[in-house]
């Protein structure tokens, strides 16, 4: 597992420096990792980025690359008290998902179909249903439309917190796995040259 963050790191750093190297290494720890944490610890990230995202709701290109590229502790200084509690919600549940995952706690990592039916789910509801609008930005990915991305966003966590927290938390890990096969150097390329006040891009 060293070995795989080192390379993913280090493959990030030559190509956009550090700012994408912390961030590749995040998303290596949310999907090896994380995963495996308890349901707690799992709702309690999904809990503090919502109240992210709800900060940066007026702002919605800082809020597009929240949701793309995660954080820094020097970018998002309107939400800072937020991200700081979203990143102590992350490390907490990367401490507890290694301690896991070394006392032998399995967890089967989720196919294609999987990955799709839960972001089916939370795009219909049961709180509020994605309109054709914010579907088509999502669809749309890194070109979608940042104020439509960001409602979206909210939309559908407020669905998966509508859920049993068991099963909320089996959607989350579902979603946390799908996270390492974003291509952060792209997404940072992209979000830096569209809006990077926001970011740490230099």
């Amino acid at each position: 597992m060293r070995t795989i963050f080192l390379r993913r790191t280090e493959e990030a750093f030559n190509k956009s420096g550090w700012r994408a190297a912390n961030g590749a290494l995040k998303l290596s720890l949310a999907s090896e990792v994380e995963v495996y944490a308890d349901d707690e610890h799992i709702n309690a990230i999904f809990h503090a980025n919502l109240a992210v995202l709800l900060k940066l709701e007026n702002k919605p290109l800082a809020c597009k690359a929240f949701l793309f590229a995660g954080s820094e502790e020097n970018e998002f200084p309107e939400a800072r008290q937020e991200v700081a509690e979203a990143a102590l919600a992350f490390r907490t549940a990367v401490e507890n998902g290694f301690n896991r995952k070394m006392s032998g706690i399995n967890w089967t990592r989720p196919d294609d179909e999987q990955i799709i039916n839960v972001y089916g789910y939370l795009s219909r509801g049961p709180i509020a249903a994605l309109t054709h609008a914010e579907l088509t930005a999502v669809a749309k990915y890194l070109d979608g439309d940042a104020e439509l991305i960001c409602s979206a966003a909210i939309k559908k966590s407020r669905n998966l917190l509508a859920m049993d927290g068991r099963d909320a938390a089996q959607a989350k890990r579902i979603l946390i796995a799908n996270t390492g096969k974003i291509d952060l150097v792209r997404v940072l390329s992209k979000l830096c040259r569209d809006h990077g006040d926001d970011l740490a891009c230099s």
